[in-house]
């Protein structure tokens, strides 16, 4: 089974912390028996970053795609892809993605908020997990940023809209409040401190 491992770059450098957890979560695709697809995306718009990584991990011929943000890593020292594949496989879901501080600490990008569990929800694209296969038929664009009318605020951003798109038409999406997670910022924000 070949996975994608992508970083949307947004005109920013990776983090060391998000660097080392991309290697780990090679190895650990080896160690799976898969083929580890190292993806770097550098284009302007999240929600077209994000497009642009499925399409090119599809054309690749991935099965799976780990999305993680370059300033996001799972805080284990094994790295993240082991816990999220098991959880992946227990739940029977098309998306399994982690609970994130916010950059500033203030709150979580997951609704609702369950600190520590497993749970069907809403979540950010900070370190996903999302099997191509079983998300072939869902249409598309998948990211889509949503303004206000007036466009002076967020409606929904382009990672809420996708679990609310995958659940639309029939697909599970977990929230993995169980993995421990970094965000970093001036300092690492972690969802366990």
């Amino acid at each position: 089974m070949r996975i994608a491992l992508a970083v949307p770059a947004y005109r920013q450098g990776i983090n060391i912390h998000s660097a080392v957890a991309w290697m780990q979560d090679a190895l650990t695709a080896r160690e799976l028996g898969w083929q580890p697809f190292p993806l770097w995306v550098d284009c302007s718009g999240i929600a077209r970053a994000r497009n642009v990584i499925v399409k090119t991990a599809e054309d690749a011929g991935a099965r799976l795609l780990l999305m993680m943000d370059s300033d996001s890593f799972p805080d284990v020292q094994e790295g993240g892809l082991g816990h999220m594949w098991h959880v992946m496989q227990q739940e029977s879901a098309a998306v399994v993605a982690a609970a994130f501080v916010t950059r500033n600490g203030s709150r979580v990008n997951c609704e609702p908020v369950k600190p520590g569990e497993v749970y069907e929800g809403e979540v950010g694209t900070a370190y996903m997990l999302i099997d191509l296969w079983r998300l072939r038929d869902l249409p598309r664009p998948w990211f889509v940023h949503q303004d206000t009318d007036d466009g002076l605020k967020v409606k929904c951003g382009e990672d809420v809209y996708f679990c609310r798109h995958a659940k639309a038409h029939g697909h599970r999406v977990i929230v993995n409040y169980a993995l421990p997670t970094g965000h970093m910022d001036l300092k690492a924000s972690r969802t366990f401190e």
